[in-house]
């Protein structure tokens, strides 16, 4: 029989690990920017943290990966490490298929 500590910290951490990978992966993601200020800083963590929680579904369904733990939690490490490069290369094609579009 298991003990009711560890069943309890298993559960927390199975329910709680995207959002504790995300964390994880935004924070660690600001020591690669640099020259911000501390909006700007506090801007790219929580577009990190957002896209980790919001988009780790979509891309573990998309690219088939399964459903472990250990899954889900290193997907959005990953998602909350690079949303932050992902970001200006969205927003850069985005304007040039508005420029391309506008003439």
């Amino acid at each position: 029989m298991a003990e009711p500590a560890s069943t309890t910290a298993g559960v927390l951490l199975v329910k709680y690990g995207v959002i504790i990978g995300g964390f994880a992966g935004a924070i660690l993601s600001l020591t690669f920017l640099r020259g911000l200020t501390r909006g700007q800083a506090v801007a790219a963590f929580f577009t990190g943290f957002a896209s980790a929680v919001f988009c780790t579904p979509l891309a573990i369904s998309y690219f088939g990966l399964g459903t472990s733990g250990e899954t889900q939690f290193g997907v959005s490490f990953i998602i909350g490490l690079l949303a932050m490069n992902i970001i200006p290369v969205l927003k850069s094609a985005v304007s040039q298929f508005g420029a391309k579009g506008a003439t």
